[in-house]
């Protein structure tokens, strides 16, 4: 897989979220995990103020000296125009401006453990390139559908 490089300014988003065990590790539940993460958000989403265009986002932080191997936080989010009103449950953080590695995932959810074995076990080892403090981010846009062969989101890493 090859990337495109964009710098992306900053953007505050609102969500849910929740702690998982990655798909790149044996103890992984996030294929059961974020899916109903994603169902709860959708069922809340309506009521996040201040929203900024139609996109959602996953949120990915990783999270070290954790107790379980491959364990990290992801937040099912809108992005908004402040944190003014930040619904009750929800939570807000700011993703900063910077430089990210994208990498689209084509195809069905299914799919994306080779998607991410690529981006992390081949792409970024290889590529010399080294990531910077911040959280992942996934880009769910009209090109999104999850019952689909042709659905695509972006994945996007933060790199020097």
């Amino acid at each position: 897989m090859e990337p495109k490089f964009k710098n992306l300014p900053e953007k505050k988003v609102v969500g849910l979220g929740t702690k998982f065990v990655s798909i790149m590790f044996p103890d992984n539940n996030d294929m059961t995990i974020i899916p109903a993460l994603w169902g709860q958000f959708m069922s809340q989403m309506g009521s996040i103020p201040n929203r900024v265009g139609q996109a959602c986002f996953g949120v990915v932080e990783h999270l070290p000296g954790s107790a379980s191997e491959g364990e990290m936080f992801y937040i099912a989010c809108v992005e908004v125009k402040n944190f003014d009103s930040v619904p009750k449950g929800m939570i807000h953080r700011t993703i900063p401006a910077g430089r990210f590695a994208v990498f689209t995932h084509h195809g069905k959810l299914d799919k994306l453990g080779q998607t991410m074995e690529a981006i992390y076990k081949e792409w970024l080892p290889k590529s010399g390139m080294k990531r910077r403090p911040a959280a992942d981010v996934e880009l769910y846009d009209e090109r999104f559908d999850p019952h689909s062969d042709r659905s695509e989101f972006d994945i996007m890493i933060p790199i020097q």
